[in-house]
């Protein structure tokens, strides 16, 4: 995605944050706390002899419901999110045969997602947009022999913006306290596709892959 078009994003992002700082001022408010566990992949075309896999994370953040009627209600949240993949490549060697690379890239974003809520009795659906930002230096690590080695990585690898859409369904108990899941798609690409270090890799033909994540968690409002 080009330079302007990102910024484009930002100043959404930031046109945003005034909206919803506005309706703070003159709307009833929950605020609430909400963690949980993530399930994440990268979609995209891979290479010959490569795959991707799901990889365990977790999220943990802050939400602000803000009610615009009887049953509808716009959600922003800040969440800090443990997402990435599992990717494997597979080697024909002389002697020891087809052998697996197994490396686990785990990335670490600070998310901000907008999300329009339907209140059905305890039933609640939602959907909305999600803006991302990189956070740290992602982090690879891979078994070679019996350990099991991590490593932080070239953050310049990496796209420093990500932008999403998200869904996702849950259940109020009772007055405070909820369980939700909800599954979030990138429309930016994870990567900078231009890296020297991702075509010597030779991990894709284009580099282009989407974060895709379900998140599963239980959060509690005040």
């Amino acid at each position: 995605m080009s330079g302007k078009i990102l910024k484009k994003m930002r100043k959404i992002a930031l046109l945003i944050a005034l909206t919803v700082f506005g309706l703070t001022q003159t709307n009833a408010q929950n605020f609430g706390f909400k963690g949980g566990y993530n399930y994440s992949s990268f979609n995209g075309e891979v290479a010959k002899d490569n795959s991707l896999k799901g990889l365990s994370g977790f999220y943990v953040g802050a939400l602000l419901e803000l009610p615009l009627g009887d049953v509808i209600s716009l959600q922003p949240e800040v969440i800090y999110s443990r997402q990435g993949a599992a990717w494997e490549r597979e080697y024909n060697l002389p002697i020891v045969g087809k052998t697996t690379l197994k490396n686990d890239i785990k990335l670490d974003y600070l998310n901000i997602p907008v999300m329009a809520k339907v209140n059905l009795g305890p039933l609640f659906l939602q959907g909305g947009v999600q803006f991302g930002f990189l956070v740290g230096k992602p982090e690879v690590s891979y078994t070679t022999g019996n350990r099991r080695i991590s490593q932080t990585v070239d953050k310049d690898a990496y796209a420093s913006f990500d932008f999403g859409v998200g869904a996702g369904l849950g259940v109020n108990l009772g007055q405070h306290f909820f369980v939700e899941a909800r599954y979030t798609h990138s429309l930016t690409n994870a990567f900078d596709p231009n890296n020297n270090s991702l075509k010597n890799a030779s991990i894709s033909d284009d580099n282009n892959f989407k974060n895709a994540v379900l998140s599963l968690g239980l959060g509690v409002k005040f």
